[in-house]
């Protein structure tokens, strides 16, 4: 019979071309997806819940696959997690409807940019971070980034190379923490176009150094040129948080001491109890 299997995964992209398979470049997809095929002895598409750049992080990437194989789920964990590298876990295996779909059944997409803002550069969150020195006033970005909240057409945030449909998305908050030396912009929206949040990101650092007035991003939105707006920063500095879906807070399955363990830890979001230094809620 066949199954759909979902997978959460969180990983360090530092050594990866980003999410989606290339010839001849290290993946994420590929790496998970190998291991899968280990595990249930066939070839294995995944479908995911989108694509991350190179060099960009997850502390919640979806993705799912189809297979005839009746390896229980907490097996498919253990099985997976001893194949991938080091900087890839799977932290969530559940079997979910057929027709259910990593993608289309997204409700909200959370991203964090984080920014390091001192005089010199921090060893440890070089690859974490995108390093600013000059202060960054954090009060003029807020002012910025309430213009970009609601249902707009984000053309001028988007990568010229972006092959959406359209440019029109809602996002539901832009908000930044402070823990010196690091700001955190926290962004979350019901889907983002290609390197929107890191467009987003190069434009609202742009007002918090000085260069833009917070009322021009309002005129760049309006304009739909992405010439106009900022430049798109590292993927190092950014994380996809979390893929959200209806009904994830009552996983279901079976009663076996496996699964109560996958139901334990289904349970929770994985933003909601994972923190790397810095981040705060």
């Amino acid at each position: 019979m066949t199954r759909n299997i979902r997978m959460d995964v969180e990983y360090d992209g530092a050594n990866y071309r980003g999410w989606q398979s290339q010839p001849g470049e290290p993946t994420l997809e590929d790496a998970i997806r190998e291991a899968v095929e280990k595990i249930v002895n066939h070839p294995v598409t995944l479908y995911s819940s989108g694509r991350t750049d190179a060099g960009v992080h997850a502390e919640q990437h979806v993705t799912h696959f189809r297979t005839d194989s009746d390896v229980p789920e907490y097996n498919l964990l253990r099985g997976v997690n001893s194949i991938t590298p080091r900087d890839i876990s799977i932290y969530r295996v559940m079997e979910m409807p057929l027709e259910w779909s990593a993608r289309h059944d997204a409700v909200e997409r959370e991203y964090a940019y984080r920014f390091y803002n001192d005089l010199v550069p921090s060893v440890f969150w070089r690859g974490r971070s995108y390093w600013v020195r000059d202060r960054i006033d954090v009060e003029a970005m807020r002012e910025a980034a309430r213009h970009l909240i609601g249902r707009h057409d984000f053309d001028a945030f988007r990568s010229l190379h972006c092959d959406a449909e359209h440019a029109v998305r809602t996002l539901h908050l832009i908000e930044f923490h402070e823990d010196f030396p690091l700001i955190r912009m926290r962004v979350v929206g019901d889907a983002f176009l290609r390197h929107q949040v890191r467009i987003t990101a190069g434009t609202l650092l742009d007002v918090g150094v000085g260069k833009l007035r917070p009322d021009e991003v309002k005129t760049i939105l309006e304009s739909r040129d992405r010439g106009r707006a900022g430049i798109t920063l590292p993927g190092c500095g950014l994380t996809l948080v979390a893929v959200r879906y209806t009904g994830d807070e009552r996983p279901s399955g079976s009663s076996s001491s496996a699964n109560d363990f996958l139901q334990q830890r289904a349970s929770l979001d994985r933003s909601t109890r994972f923190r790397a230094p810095g981040y705060d809620a």
